[in-house]
């Protein structure tokens, strides 16, 4: 067999330059980070999260069932950069950001069954702020808070085609990561406390995805992830904050299980042509069942479910160029975060575009994206951010000892 791509190498290489130092949105100190799950760079130009595409040259999904469409070895890599500009009336603040949340791999064996592998990250905890300078009685201190961590997902899965217009998959998720949490108090004595806290997550959950074509020109999408419980682990340690080496006054661990939300995606995708392609989808993650860490969150602002809505149209043009047939896409999405900010509800919309090409010979796809958003309000929320984030997908495909039996 003649090897026309090996994209192992490169493949190797991205998931090696996986940060952790991403700097998030100033929102995501709030509670529960900041959300971090992503479709490929095709869906993300389209506003989707690629619920329903049922994509024969990515394996990057967040529907199982997708990876059915598959007839190559193929491996997937996405990589985001971008920056956030975020203002609260007084103070404006400028970060960039870059990181890859999502790599898998996917391999036809016989039986027309489809394997795969990844990493998803799920939420993104980056962020750091001081507290004005305060003061009791002739005594002035200061309070600084700093927190980093991901928690991602190991997906390990299998997808099947039952006859011609039904697919259906599932992925076993193994939940990782680990958030620290630092509170440094000091003032113009020599006395200076810092309190540290690391917890650390572990869990596995389900994820169910089917994908029906009722009619040639519409396929239709869904997905299922339950609840699940997660063990996180704390440690607790209080030192002196005037070194990183000073004593430590107070050192303790503790066990506890986490109850994590659940999680439905449904989507459609309707072809108008050979040029012409419609698509939405939809996701909700119900929060409210969250039982981790809140910080006694009450009142105006409870947590409550995260929402997702995004729709988009692409376009093959007749001619193709000399290097292989482009495809352009725009689109539009709108996410409710979970929490509320200022007693109101915290909006991110976002306006997405982008371009692909398929590589010749059906050795895979190289994708583009460019998204614009803009998140809370001023007026409602007491601070907003805008938002820009170029994407940039890369999917290697080549054949696996022999095509496979839908080949």
């Amino acid at each position: 067999m003649r090897r026309v791509f090996t994209p192992w190498c490169f493949a190797i290489a991205c998931l090696l330059a996986q940060s952790g130092a991403a700097q998030e949105s100033a929102y995501g100190l709030q509670y529960l980070g900041a959300s971090e799950e992503t479709g490929d760079a095709r869906a993300r130009g389209l506003g989707l999260l690629g619920v329903a595409l049922n994509d024969a040259h990515t394996a990057i999904t967040l529907n199982p069932a997708s990876h059915a469409a598959l007839e190559r070895m193929t491996i997937s890599v996405l990589g985001v950069a971008g920056g956030y500009s975020a203002n609260n009336g007084t103070i404006t603040n400028d970060r960039t950001f870059a990181r890859f949340p999502h790599l898998r791999v996917a391999l036809p064996v016989f039986g027309q069954a489809v394997l795969s592998v990844g990493f998803v990250g799920w939420r993104n905890f980056e962020g750091a702020y001081v507290l004005p300078t305060q003061s009791v009685g002739d005594f002035t201190y200061t309070q600084d808070f700093n927190r980093n961590g991901t928690l991602y997902t190991i997906p390990l899965g299998v997808a099947r085609r039952f006859g011609k217009f039904v697919q259906a998959g599932l992925t076993l998720d193994f939940l990782l990561g680990t958030i620290d949490e630092s509170w440094t108090s000091g003032g113009d004595s020599l006395l200076a406390m810092r309190t540290r806290r690391r917890d650390t997550f572990s869990g596995r959950g389900l994820t169910l995805g089917i994908m029906a074509q009722p009619l040639p020109q519409l396929t239709l999408g869904a997905s299922f992830a339950p609840q699940f419980s997660s063990e996180r682990n704390e440690h607790f340690t209080i030192e002196d904050g005037r070194s990183t080496g000073g004593p430590t006054h107070r050192d303790s661990s503790a066990l506890s299980d986490v109850t994590m939300p659940f999680v439905v995606r449904a989507g459609g995708k309707l072809a108008l042509g050979p040029r012409w392609m419609v698509a939405s989808d939809f996701s909700l993650r119900d929060w409210e069942s969250y039982n981790g860490r809140l910080y006694g969150l009450t009142g105006t602002d409870p947590v409550r479910s995260e929402m997702r809505f995004g729709a988009g149209i692409e376009f093959v043009p007749q001619r193709a160029a000399w290097w292989g047939r482009p495809t352009y896409r725009v689109g539009a999405s709108q996410t409710t975060w979970p929490q509320r900010v200022g007693g109101a509800d915290l909006q991110e919309r976002a306006i997405h575009a982008g371009a692909g090409m398929n590589l010749r010979g059906g050795n895979g796809r190289f994708d583009v994206g460019f998204e614009y958003a803009r998140i809370g309000n001023l007026g409602d929320n007491g601070a907003e951010e805008s938002v820009w984030r170029v994407l940039v997908g890369f999917s290697g495909q080549e054949l696996w000892r022999r095509k496979s039996p839908r080949s």
